[in-house]
């Protein structure tokens, strides 16, 4: 499987994880019976990953948001940042690039408008800091 389609299907489950109020193990092992999605190691990787360091990465998300405050953007959108500011910061064979232009990717199938630039920007912001 590509990391353009582990990153989508880490993704659903992680902005799913959002609705459930479960212990990661948990949830990861609900995830693990789901049939209708094939998780890849790299899909596990961010999930898990995400999952266990996501008050850290919200704590740095906040740090980039601009007149705004976490609690008011869409789970979409965090989502999709959580996932690439763990890539940034954990997973050492992805280029910068490469992760932001595939956070603008799933902002703009899922959410759309306005989303893949307030993503490009957040993630921009980032990464000039590094």
């Amino acid at each position: 499987m590509k990391r353009k389609k582990s990153r989508e299907n880490a993704f659903i489950v992680i902005f799913e994880s959002f609705f459930f109020d479960e212990k990661e193990e948990d949830f990861l092992a609900r995830i693990e019976r789901m049939e209708d999605l094939s998780f890849s190691s790299y899909s596990k990787e961010l999930i898990s990953g995400v999952l266990k360091k996501r008050d850290e990465l919200d704590s740095k998300i906040k740090l980039y948001l601009k007149n705004w405050e976490i609690e008011r953007i869409s789970k979409i959108l965090i989502a999709i940042l959580e996932i690439s500011f763990y890539e940034i910061l954990y997973v050492d064979d992805v280029d910068f690039p490469v992760s932001i232009n595939e956070a603008v990717e799933l902002a703009k199938k899922y959410f759309g408008g306005d989303g893949p630039s307030f993503v490009n920007g957040v993630l921009g912001s980032f990464v000039k800091t590094i």
